[in-house]
């Protein structure tokens, strides 16, 4: 800073440089802080979608075992609906508009959401039933796919 007649301040040339040496520091601030809130959007987004599979496949496998008469359980299917039948009391169904597994005859509660795939199939023996969950964010990605082979123990 030079003193010029006795007069103190700054030059317009040394606000100048401060103001952008600011704007910059606060520039790469934003964006490193948008870029970790992106990050942590997408984890727990993709964590969201894990879990949903992950406990619907606990929930089918926790039916499957308690079911006592093993030789009910087949892949189903009602009113364009698809899923799987336990017994009389345990019918599970997805629906793919809206893409969720629901225990149809539980009130029709329902059981995951942002499942966009669900299938069932029972070996020709009928011991081994394949299920296989696959489940996405609603933009499309994160894909999650869960297959389990369930054996059927009379």
């Amino acid at each position: 800073m030079i003193l010029r007649n006795g007069n103190k301040g700054f030059t317009l040339i040394e606000l100048l440089v401060v103001l952008s040496l600011i704007g910059l520091i606060v520039s790469i601030y934003a964006s490193l802080y948008y870029s970790g809130y992106k990050t942590y959007s997408n984890v727990v987004n993709n964590s969201d979608v894990e879990q949903n599979v992950r406990y619907a496949m606990t929930y089918i496998m926790n039916k499957v075992n308690q079911c006592s008469d093993k030789s009910k359980i087949a892949p189903y299917s009602i009113n364009g609906y698809t899923g799987i039948k336990i017994d009389d009391k345990n019918i599970i169904l997805y629906n793919s508009q809206l893409h969720k597994l629901f225990d149809y005859l539980n009130n029709g509660n329902e059981i995951a959401t942002n499942i966009y795939d669900f299938s069932v199939t029972l070996s020709p023996d009928g011991t081994i039933i394949n299920v296989k969950i696959v489940g996405q964010k609603s933009d499309g990605t994160g894909k999650i796919t869960l297959e389990s082979d369930i054996y059927l123990r009379k």
